[in-house]
Protein backbone atom coordinates (compact mmCIF):
# COMPACT_ATOMS: atom_id res chain seq x y z
CA UNK A 1 0.00 0.00 0.00
CA UNK A 2 2.84 2.36 0.83
CA UNK A 3 4.45 1.77 -2.58
CA UNK A 4 1.19 2.64 -4.33
CA UNK A 5 0.93 5.95 -2.49
CA UNK A 6 4.56 6.77 -3.21
CA UNK A 7 4.12 5.91 -6.89
CA UNK A 8 0.94 8.03 -7.11
CA UNK A 9 2.62 11.02 -5.48
CA UNK A 10 5.62 10.71 -7.78
CA UNK A 11 3.30 10.52 -10.78
CA UNK A 12 1.42 13.63 -9.66
CA UNK A 13 4.64 15.58 -9.10
CA UNK A 14 5.97 14.64 -12.54
CA UNK A 15 2.66 15.45 -14.21
CA UNK A 16 2.43 18.82 -12.50
CA UNK A 17 5.96 19.77 -13.48
CA UNK A 18 5.59 19.31 -17.25
CA UNK A 19 5.88 22.84 -18.66
CA UNK A 20 5.88 21.77 -22.31
CA UNK A 21 2.22 20.77 -22.29
CA UNK A 22 0.73 23.91 -20.79
CA UNK A 23 -2.90 23.27 -21.77
CA UNK A 24 -2.83 19.63 -20.74
CA UNK A 25 -1.00 20.43 -17.53
CA UNK A 26 -3.38 23.21 -16.61
CA UNK A 27 -6.38 20.97 -17.25
CA UNK A 28 -4.82 18.24 -15.12
CA UNK A 29 -3.92 20.71 -12.36
CA UNK A 30 -7.39 22.22 -12.42
CA UNK A 31 -8.97 18.78 -12.12
CA UNK A 32 -6.77 17.85 -9.18
CA UNK A 33 -7.52 21.19 -7.53
CA UNK A 34 -11.27 20.71 -8.03
CA UNK A 35 -11.19 17.27 -6.44
CA UNK A 36 -9.06 18.36 -3.48
CA UNK A 37 -10.99 21.56 -2.75
CA UNK A 38 -14.46 20.10 -3.31
CA UNK A 39 -15.30 19.67 0.42
CA UNK A 40 -15.09 23.44 0.80
CA UNK A 41 -18.34 23.64 -1.15
CA UNK A 42 -20.27 22.36 1.86
CA UNK A 43 -19.02 25.00 4.27
CA UNK A 44 -19.43 27.73 1.68
CA UNK A 45 -23.03 26.81 0.95
CA UNK A 46 -23.94 26.35 4.62
CA UNK A 47 -22.53 29.80 5.37
CA UNK A 48 -24.39 31.35 2.44
CA UNK A 49 -27.70 29.70 3.35
CA UNK A 50 -27.49 30.61 7.04
CA UNK A 51 -26.78 34.27 6.33
CA UNK A 52 -29.77 34.52 4.01
CA UNK A 53 -32.29 32.43 5.99
CA UNK A 54 -34.82 33.30 8.66
CA UNK A 55 -35.14 29.82 10.18
CA UNK A 56 -31.73 28.33 11.02
CA UNK A 57 -32.53 24.56 10.99
CA UNK A 58 -33.86 24.73 7.43
CA UNK A 59 -30.87 26.81 6.40
CA UNK A 60 -28.43 24.26 7.81
CA UNK A 61 -30.21 21.35 6.14
CA UNK A 62 -30.49 23.21 2.84
CA UNK A 63 -26.85 24.28 2.95
CA UNK A 64 -25.70 20.74 3.66
CA UNK A 65 -27.75 19.29 0.81
CA UNK A 66 -26.81 22.01 -1.64
CA UNK A 67 -23.14 21.84 -0.62
CA UNK A 68 -23.07 18.05 -0.95
CA UNK A 69 -24.55 18.30 -4.44
CA UNK A 70 -22.00 20.90 -5.55
CA UNK A 71 -19.18 18.91 -3.94
CA UNK A 72 -20.16 15.80 -5.89
CA UNK A 73 -20.41 17.88 -9.06
CA UNK A 74 -16.88 19.26 -8.57
CA UNK A 75 -15.50 15.78 -7.88
CA UNK A 76 -17.05 14.39 -11.07
CA UNK A 77 -15.93 17.28 -13.28
CA UNK A 78 -12.45 17.30 -11.73
CA UNK A 79 -12.09 13.57 -12.26
CA UNK A 80 -13.19 13.93 -15.88
CA UNK A 81 -10.61 16.69 -16.40
CA UNK A 82 -7.86 14.50 -14.95
CA UNK A 83 -8.88 11.47 -17.02
CA UNK A 84 -9.30 13.36 -20.29
CA UNK A 85 -6.20 15.57 -20.01
CA UNK A 86 -3.97 13.01 -21.81
CA UNK A 87 -6.45 12.93 -24.69
CA UNK A 88 -5.84 16.63 -25.34
CA UNK A 89 -2.15 15.91 -25.71
CA UNK A 90 -2.87 13.22 -28.34
CA UNK A 91 -5.10 15.50 -30.42
CA UNK A 92 -2.52 18.30 -30.69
Amino acid sequence: MNRKITFFLALVIVALSLPSFADTGSKFQGGIKDVILSPLQISSNVKQETTNAKFLPFALAGGLLKGTFYMAKKIVTGTLDVVTSPLDMIHK
